[in-house]
């Protein structure tokens, strides 16, 4: 293999850590029948890396990556445009998915994708057919295909209705470990300095990983689940509030996979818990879900429950139909098991209550790396495509302009011209284009969101001795990687000082270095503050009129200085509708400790007409 190609692939077994990523990679493998792999974490974790190494050791399969940039027409097909202008016949060519046939199709960045475009991918991948028509062909190729994606959670969501289509989610971590990374260093150094000798070190691992694979394929008709472990499965599921079906069948055929490439024929309630942590990572509801203490008469329903025998299913084979995958038995009688194959392994099988235990901790385990986000904070939700003027945005669609137009579709424009060649007169063109052809460019961007923190600094704040929580919550928030692609600015407010500290930025240093530099102390002026935003932001959104402003007020809300002499609160009121400004919304973080006396700061959410959220609850945000 030539060296330059080994240095853009480090050998699959040479990867560290993610032993999770790598084993939902081999199940996917296994089981054609298992849609796709979504890898979740941090960038720089080794994400893409892991997945070309694991492409690379496959004997019959090639990588297909989709660029972000991608058109329709290059990703599904369309017409021919050569063969159009040669004999004026309309047929379609095949885009990046049909050599994704057989093949495996990578996204990397899948949550930075066009949703539409993403749907569209998932629902022909999982078909197993692209149905393309476009200018007036119908045309479709067959797509059998592994989709394996990656994705940092802090740039952008994927939403759940994409992410719910990926059999697998695992997620990848920075190794903190200083052992471990010393290693990882010392590893990757090697390897750029010799890198055949180091694939060649590496080769017994990877010749390991594809007989394992090989060999699972050929058991997998042959792994089978008993109903007990079905029960199991579709019981987690339920406890973990997970909507729809698609993560029960899930489950159970990464089970099957697990098992086959332990070498097993029967599924084990440690392939049961596996399987559920990578297929219910993306697909659990309410993970803070409250569970209520049980009513007395419900306690007594359940007492009752207990003391009634379970019912033997005799033929399960006839009882539980599995319609995804009728070929393959996927049950049986418990008779038939023998030996160490038993549910469970050599050890007693899990209850239900111990799988559920089990696999809620490690996924509440995973839940607790998340950092807070400051889009979910705002409530901004994701993000969407709108369409901007002409010359700007990206390129994602043609449409018949209405009179002149000056952004011309050139591929759109000699497509739908190709089918006419033949019969128009030769003026002397390449190509005869008539003014029914023209195509115009639909140009589309992400809606951008600005992000400004009013910062109380008053001394009622630094005598409860919140004002360190206060920035160390704001600088929580700025971690988030939102503010990559966002802007942020920072006004501080107290008696005598109300100022923009930072204006609108994407330098999350500089709000962090001048919340270390602000001086504390002194009174409230809350309405003051107030009209300094009003005054910033409308100045801000003339220059910016597309933009989404966000502003997050931490402060306790319990004002002392009046704009005017009179009653603060009277004031406030007579205030709150002149800050009802367009494209901008409020939220008020709650920096607070009187309990049990007038709550100013929900009275301010509520004259603000905006989201109230006390500063201890930001991590369950």
């Amino acid at each position: 293999m030539p060296s330059g190609l080994l240095r853009r692939c480090l050998p699959f077994s040479a990867v560290k850590g993610m032993e999770d990523a790598k084993k939902a990679l081999e199940c996917a493998i296994v089981d054609d029948d298992i849609l796709g792999v979504l890898i979740k974490g941090p960038t720089g974790t080794a994400k893409s890396v892991l997945v070309r190494s694991f492409v690379n050791i496959l004997p019959d399969k090639d990588i297909v990556s989709i660029p972000q940039n991608v058109t329709d027409e290059q990703l599904f097909g369309g017409l021919d445009i050569e063969d159009a202008i040669i004999s004026g016949k309309t047929t379609i060519k095949g885009g990046t998915l049909q050599r994704a046939d057989n093949n495996i199709l990578y996204l990397d960045n899948i949550n930075l994708f066009d949703p539409r475009t993403l749907n569209s991918v998932l629902e022909f991948a999982g078909s197993g057919k692209v149905i393309v028509e476009r200018e007036g062909v119908s045309a479709e190729y067959d797509l059998k295909t592994t989709i394996i994606a990656t994705m940092d959670p802090a740039e952008q969501a994927l939403p759940d209705s994409i992410a719910d289509r990926f059999d697998i989610c695992v997620q990848s971590y920075s190794i903190k470990d200083g052992e471990e990374r010393r290693s990882l260093i010392s590893s990757n150094l090697e390897f750029d300095a010799y890198p055949e000798i180091f694939a060649e070190k590496h080769s017994s691992g990877a010749d390991d990983t594809v007989k394992r694979i090989a060999d699972a394929k050929k058991i997998l008709s042959k792994v089978k689940i008993t109903p007990e472990g079905i029960e199991k499965i579709a019981q987690v599921c339920i406890d973990l509030n997970v909507k729809g079906h698609r993560a029960d069948i899930s489950t159970a055929r990464v089970s099957r996979a697990l098992a086959a490439l332990d070498g097993r024929t029967v599924v084990s309630d440690d392939d049961i818990k596996k399987a559920s942590v990578m297929c219910l990572l993306h697909r659990r509801r309410g993970k803070e879900k409250e569970k209520k203490e049980p009513e007395p008469e419900e306690k007594e329903e359940a007492q009752e429950r207990k003391k009634i025998p379970k019912r033997t299913v005799k033929n399960p084979q006839k009882e539980i139909v599995n319609e995804e995958m009728p070929e393959r038995p996927v049950v049986y009688d418990e008779a038939e098991i023998e030996g160490p194959g038993r549910l469970g392994g050599e050890g007693p099988a899990s209850t239900v209550a111990e799988i559920i235990a089990s696999v809620t901790g490690t996924l509440d385990d995973i839940d607790e790396v998340e950092s807070v986000r400051l889009h979910q904070l705002a409530g901004a939700g994701r993000r969407k495509n709108i369409v901007v003027g002409k010359h700007s945005g990206r390129y994602r669609g043609f449409r018949i302009p209405n009179g002149r137009s000056t952004d011309l579709a050139f591929d759109a424009t000699i497509r739908a011209a190709a089918p006419y060649q033949r019969s128009r007169a030769d003026k002397g063109l390449s190509i005869k284009i008539e003014p029914q052809d023209i195509r115009e460019k639909v140009r589309m961007k992400r809606d951008s969101c600005s992000f400004l923190f009013a910062v109380d600094v008053s001394g009622s704040l630094v005598d409860s001795g919140m004002m360190k929580d206060i920035k160390n919550g704001v600088k929580a928030m700025l971690m988030d990687g939102y503010v990559q692609r966002d802007k942020v600015a920072l006004l501080t407010f107290r008696t005598g000082d109300i100022k923009i500290s930072v204006p609108f930025t994407r330098s999350v240093d500089e709000i962090c270095n001048a919340l270390d530099n602000t001086a504390a102390g002194g009174g409230t002026p809350l309405g003051a503050a107030l009209l300094m935003i009003r005054m910033y932001l409308l100045n801000y959104l003339r220059k910016n009129p597309e933009e989404r402003c966000f502003v997050i007020m931490m402060t306790d809300g319990d004002a002392t200085d009046p704009v005017i002499r009179g009653d603060v609160t009277r004031e406030l009121k007579k205030m709150a509708p002149f800050l009802k400004i367009e494209n901008t919304e409020w939220v008020v973080v709650d920096s607070s400790l009187y309990v049990g006396k007038i709550n100013y700061a929900q009275r301010l959410a509520d004259l603000l007409n905006g989201r109230y959220i006390r500063l201890e609850d930001l991590q369950h945000v």
